[in-house]
């Protein structure tokens, strides 16, 4: 059994380390072919058409695990986009095989319980990777709302200077850092190919899913389809955008205690199983040694979930 399970384990490490070997020459390629075919002015935008081949290219890169059907990796893929993170949808799902099967056959060997393996398996290996997915995906969705005011009154000077909102968008994504410059680069990139502005902006709105933008994307193809000085509206957007922003701020600081308190309460069973285990060990080790305890601590699980899930949403007030 140890014998198979290193074997198994030696074999993921081969396959990780062609994977980035691979990787990395594909990449320096492609960055080669990129450069190679742009003009120095537009060398700024050739990471938005890096990152579009690499994934494209990566994706036939894992042949050893073949087509996942009934999954909506469309969604997947574009969840792990719109995080900024350069993966693929296989690679992703991948690594949670690889994670869920090490930690399970490593409780195995240790004589643990079947189902314990199980269960602490999917928390490893399908939770804390969707978990981490989600905090990247946050933390660039709040850096995008912070630089999207700035990046608004760009495009207002643009316009008022006399360029077209293309060119606008495009000095914005040479001046704005990302997740903003990226975005509005790659509205730019699109346009440029001929795809029509309400077209490209409808798409990048659609992965993005940010009421702060969708606002804008509103705002200019009203503003197409009806006339308008548009340099006033976004101008009034803009200022709307940053009250909204201290809106938020205010509300979190008021639900803050509401936070703490649901921390606190969260983390107290945790806390008292600890301090259980040290004090007691015998009284708290059938909670994993006999599948009894395990289907109470399941349940106790559920239900720290279910009730952490509703505090939240308790504590979350949309504007």
């Amino acid at each position: 059994m140890l014998y198979l399970i290193t074997g198994i384990l030696g074999v993921m490490l081969l396959v990780f380390a062609f994977m980035d070997g691979s990787s990395k020459k594909r990449d320096q390629r492609i960055k080669r072919v990129v450069l190679g075919a742009k003009s120095p002015a537009k060398v700024s935008n050739s990471n938005i058409a890096q990152s579009s081949l690499r994934r494209k290219a990566v994706d036939s890169s894992l042949p050893f695990i073949g087509e996942v059907k009934n999954l909506n990796l469309e969604t997947l893929d574009q969840r792990l986009q719109t995080a900024g993170m350069e993966i693929t949808p296989k690679r992703y799902l991948f690594i949670n095989f690889a994670i869920f099967t090490g930690v399970f056959l490593l409780l195995l060997l240790m004589g643990k319980p079947p189902l314990l393996g199980l269960l602490l398996g999917i928390i490893v290996g399908v939770g804390i990777p969707h978990l981490v997915v989600s905090k990247k995906l946050a933390k660039r969705k709040i850096a995008f709302i912070k630089l999207f005011p700035d990046a608004i009154d760009l495009i207002v000077r643009g316009l008022r200077a006399g360029l077209p909102v293309s060119e606008s968008m495009q000095t914005v994504s040479r001046e704005i850092s990302p997740p903003v410059g990226d975005v509005f680069g790659n509205i730019a990139q699109q346009i440029a190919l001929g795809v029509p502005v309400e077209k490209a902006m409808a798409e990048v709105a659609q992965k993005l899913d940010l009421t702060e933008f969708n606002f804008f994307v509103t705002t200019v193809i009203l503003q197409r389809e009806t006339g308008g000085n548009l340099g006033e509206i976004l101008s009034n957007l803009s200022e709307i955008l940053r009250a909204r922003a201290m809106m938020k701020l205010k509300i979190k600081a008021l639900s803050s205690e509401a936070k703490a308190s649901g921390y606190i309460v969260g983390a107290l069973p945790f806390f008292v199983l600890i301090m259980l285990a040290i004090v007691s060990p015998d009284y708290i080790a059938v909670l994993y040694t006999d599948y009894r305890g395990n289907m109470s601590a399941l349940g106790a699980a559920c239900s720290m979930t279910v009730g952490a899930f509703v505090m939240k949403k308790m504590t979350q007030f949309e504007i």
